[in-house]
């Protein structure tokens, strides 16, 4: 009797234990990309453990904050917690990091925690580690490895995740240096699919596709990694607020897996890039437009719709240039086929004034052209904030447009597949 009460105490002990793990992400690896992934996919409304086998988030190396990808999403909210922190206490960039995790609702944390074995089990994942000298059995819907060096992971090691010779895998889509310096004339519009950018070596300007964190032949599994970039070095991505972007997006990524009841593989470009935004966060490194504009935003969307185009070398989106009704036909007429009667009907108009957009607009989105007219004007310097004064036969510019087709008809909101083309 006694040996029977002893074995149920000694199960129920091992299930309380287990019960203190169930999430539905897995993040293996506290980089600042791993750790931002944990971060963004709490925050999105799952629940999220953050394992570093080492004792320190992001290694020894102090990181540059000084630059501008830290002026928005998670890496601003980790600089302002470090510089409040610093002027009080004796901290480093790593203490501010893991007080940020500590304090993440629905995110738990174990460091000092080495991975002893991960097993794919009924489309979902089992991490196994030893905690308080115990082997644990921690079942979780999505994976994430942000483990630095892949080829170290215990994925790679048991041929779960298969690197090429460079220490690459097959991911959804290839992120090439085609791919950023002339997206435009690629076959694939990877851009449209852009969650996360910054600045590389040298200052190079990223935009990341969504579908390189995701491994083609794997199922809730992603990547966050140099393995993720055939074409890429490791010094065209050095830059630490680059990779906390990254795993932000990831973590968004993550996070649509188990909250929809899907794999990553059939997220929703537009949601994840959405949650993305509402974290504060960007999709492209607009250096011609401050993140405080509130044409910021309208910017980033109308980039990824393709309605008006970027220029991913420079990062300059030249907001003040006015806008030629070539510029935009082709790309409005693929997204609103009934626009091509409007491009039509209208072909000797060659520069697009007001009027002229808020006849656009009223075609498309089939409402009274008086009603947008009004609603344009009231809105102009109330709620736009545009320099210029309202009059109907001004010509637009880049920053006036991005904003009126933002709020009027929402071309961002057609939403693209992982290559970017768009579903409808």
């Amino acid at each position: 009797m006694i040996k029977h009460i002893t074995s149920l105490f000694f199960l129920l002990l091992s299930l309380t234990t287990f019960a203190q793990y169930k999430p539905d992400i897995i993040v293996i690896g506290g980089s600042a990309a791993g750790t931002a992934v944990a971060i963004q996919a709490a925050t999105s409304g799952v629940k999220a453990l953050l394992i570093e086998p080492s004792d320190n988030l992001i290694g020894d190396a102090e990181p540059d904050m000084n630059i501008p990808s830290f002026d928005h999403g998670i890496w601003k909210t980790w600089r302002d917690a470090y510089k409040k922190a610093k002027d009080s206490t004796n901290t480093s960039p790593q203490l501010a990091l893991e007080h940020i995790v500590k304090n993440t609702k629905k995110l738990q944390f174990l460091k000092g925690t080495p991975i002893q074995e991960i097993e794919q089990k009924n489309g979902g994942w089992i991490v196994k580690v030893f905690i308080d000298g115990k082997l644990e059995k921690i079942k979780c819907k999505v994976l994430v490895d942000a483990t630095t060096n892949s080829k170290n992971s215990l994925l790679v090691k048991n041929n779960i995740l298969k690197l090429d010779s460079l220490g690459k895998f097959e991911a959804l889509v290839n992120y090439s240096k085609q791919q950023r310096e002339q997206p435009y004339q690629q076959v694939q519009k990877l851009y449209k699919t852009s969650a996360a950018a910054g600045f590389g070596k040298d200052s190079s300007l990223h935009f990341i596709p969504l579908g390189v964190f995701i491994p083609k032949e794997v199922d809730n599994l992603l990547v966050v990694s140099m393995s993720c970039f055939k074409d890429l070095e490791t010094e065209d991505l050095r830059n630490i607020a680059l990779w906390t972007n990254m795993g932000q997006a990831a973590g968004a990524l993550a996070a649509y897996g188990p909250f929809f009841n899907v794999s990553p593989k059939k997220a929703s470009i537009r949601i994840t890039q959405n949650e993305m935004i509402d974290y504060k966060s960007f999709l492209f490194p607009v250096l011609d437009v401050k993140g405080d504009d509130l044409a910021w935003y309208p910017i980033q969307k109308i980039i990824a719709s393709g309605v008006l185009s970027f220029d991913f070398k420079t990062g300059k989106f030249n907001p003040d240039d006015e806008v030629l009704t070539k510029d935009i036909k082709d790309v409005m007429a693929q997204l609103y086929p009934r626009s091509r009667i409007w491009f039509i009907e209208n072909k000797n108009i060659n520069e697009l004034s007001v009027e002229n957009v808020i006849s656009l607009l009223s075609f498309v989105s089939g409402r009274d052209p008086v009603s947008i007219q009004q609603e344009v004007e009231t809105r102009w310097k109330a709620f736009y904030n545009f320099k210029a004064a309202y009059n109907k036969d001004k010509l637009v510019n880049k920053r006036e447009l991005a904003c009126l087709l933002d709020t009027s008809i929402s071309p961002y909101n057609v939403n693209v597949d992982f290559a970017g083309f768009d579903l409808r």
